[in-house]
């Protein structure tokens, strides 16, 4: 036998043998197969997955009451308050953007016309339902962001740069993660719900601007498509909403709330430029550049980056305050729950400039600064109230602070809400934790509940009022056998509370499991991607709060 046919014997030997083995892989991961699948479909594996999957959709609040399941006591820090205030203003957030399709009265200034003239839409108190909040968001994560900065600083001698280069580094990397991680997840679920053809039921409904939903609102979403030309959108949108760069505010057709998420890490990614290139200055070095940069920011039309380093600023400025001797005054005691708050540092967020402090000399000088205090936030919360249309429109009340707006800001109606949210911020960071009323109504279990769950509620109320609550009030009109514009104020009113209530209850649904069974997740799967791509262990200091809107 020559050499030749031996190998070609031994290769068709080879050659069977590879099939024969391929053929019992195949058989074996067949076999597999339908044993996982029968093992999947007895009933008593139903069962189970059934309760696996209805104990992850029940929320804090069912485990509770249904199993005395409670959760762990939130750990509370010395900006807990913000925690509080950031849960406050995602609650106002949905309020605004499912009352802004029935009417404009989220809109208009109070007294623009005869329409316009209800109590509730006077200023302070139109803040509980009316106008934007992403500069609320955005001054708390700036001042959260520079508070952690600022307080590393005192304790790096001689190694500034280098270490602040390490704290940014990796909170720029969870942020962005953090950020989009749990968007890309939504948005998903959206294209999805669209792709399956669930939303073109309410479409043309929802597109009815002139009988339906007359509001001042826009929020079309894709059209259904084929899967392939479906995900292709969904991705082209996506990419559009990672262009930090763009001078445009990104309003994604899936979600148009989305837009924030943009603006919130190109306020970040500016604001750390800023800190890293003012970290080796001194304090009060450190607070007139940040003065000078927030005036730029203002004259270069960026609203959203100048509120954050307004946010910074207030957080430099506080612990200015903190770090200045004042005079000796008679200390009032007062009880304190030694449960209410850990003891922080010295110089964060405890209030020591006479002029700030609540206890002080005289009955005289404590009414005086109560009556300061008071006043401070009823300015800071009346500039809040700022009307969107306050600057287009005749706008009682405010007509004299519009001629104070310079003329080449693109977003005037940005102008005074930011200044408030500085001011709201510096009394808050000012006020005692033990007796401000301010700070014990934003440190209670609800506000810090509804802040933990902020993030995620502003990710998924959008998707419910679109599938469901914005056609709440009319269901409601039609049982009765009338058409909700039909109906007088009084009705008109309960019929939209009515669905506004149950929007807010799904909505907080939601948000409870979207926060721990998906954002949850995203946070580890972070923290994993950190640990594998980083060189060593980043640590950043902290104050027990997350910076992300």
């Amino acid at each position: 036998m020559e050499l030749s046919d031996l190998s070609t014997r031994l290769r068709d030997l080879d050659h069977r043998q590879y099939v024969r083995y391929v053929d019992e892989r195949t058989a074996d991961a067949r076999t597999r197969l339908f044993l996982l699948i029968r093992h999947a479909l007895r009933p008593a594996q139903i069962i189970r997955q059934l309760r696996r999957l209805g104990y992850a959709a029940t929320p804090q609040l069912g485990r509770t009451l249904l199993w005395d399941e409670r959760p762990p006591p939130s750990k509370l820090y010395t900006t807990s308050y913000l925690t509080g205030l950031r849960g406050i203003a995602a609650v106002k957030v949905l309020t605004f953007h499912y009352l802004m399709v029935y009417s404009d009265f989220g809109f208009q200034p109070w007294g623009v016309d005869h329409r316009h003239t209800h109590f509730f839409e006077l200023p302070i108190i139109r803040l509980l339902y009316a106008g934007f909040s992403a500069h609320l968001f955005f001054g708390i994560s700036g001042y959260l962001i520079a508070i952690r900065l600022f307080h590393a600083l005192p304790q790096r001698q001689g190694n500034a740069h280098p270490d602040t280069f390490t704290t940014v580094s990796g909170n720029l990397f969870r942020k962005a993660f953090r950020l989009y991680l749990p968007v890309i997840a939504i948005t998903f679920c959206t294209a999805m719900y669209i792709y399956l053809g669930f939303y073109e039921t309410y479409r043309p409904l929802l597109l009815d601007h002139e009988k339906l939903f007359p509001g001042d609102w826009y929020e079309p979403k894709p059209k259904q498509q084929p899967l392939a030309k479906q995900l292709g959108v969904w991705m082209h949108e996506l990419f559009d909403l990672t262009n930090v760069v763009t001078e445009n505010t990104v309003y994604p057709f899936h979600d148009q709330h989305m837009w924030a998420i943009l603006a919130e890490l190109r306020g970040t990614l500016h604001l750390y430029g800023v800190l890293v290139a003012v970290s080796p200055c001194r304090a009060h070095i450190r607070l007139v550049a940040m003065l000078v940069m927030s005036i730029l920011y203002f004259y270069w039309n960026h609203w959203e980056v100048w509120v954050f380093i307004l946010g910074a600023m207030v957080a430099q400025l506080d612990l200015i305050l903190d770090s200045t001797p004042s005079p000796p005054v008679q200390h009032h005691h007062h009880h304190q729950d030694h449960d209410f708050e850990p003891a922080p540092p010295a110089h964060v967020g405890r209030p020591v400039q006479e002029w700030t402090r609540y206890g002080v000399s005289t009955a005289k000088d404590r009414r005086f600064q109560r009556v300061m205090r008071y006043a401070a936030f009823l300015v800071a919360l009346y500039l809040l109230s700022y009307p969107v249309d306050g600057a287009r429109d005749y706008a009682p009340g405010y007509l004299w602070l519009n001629k104070l707006i310079p003329r080449f800001m693109v977003r005037k109606d940005k102008f005074y809400p930011n200044i408030g949210t500085a001011i709201l911020l510096l009394m808050l960071a000012r006020a005692d934790p033990q007796s401000s009323r301010w700070r014990r109504l934003l440190t209670s279990s609800f506000p810090l509940y509804l802040g933990k769950i902020s993030f995620a509620l502003f990710l998924v109320h959008g998707p419910v009022m679109h599938s469901i609550g914005y056609m709440l009030p009319h269901k409601t009109a039609w049982t009765f056998g009338t058409e909700l514009q039909a109906l007088s104020d009084v009705p008109w009113g309960l019929a939209v509370g009515f669905g506004w209530a149950i929007t807010l209850l799904l909505s907080l649904w939601a948000a409870d499991v979207w926060h721990r069974e998906v954002e949850g997740r995203c946070n580890d799967l972070t923290r994993k991607l950190e640990r594998v791509c980083f060189t060593e262990p980043r640590s950043s200091p902290v104050t027990g709060e997350r910076s992300t809107a």
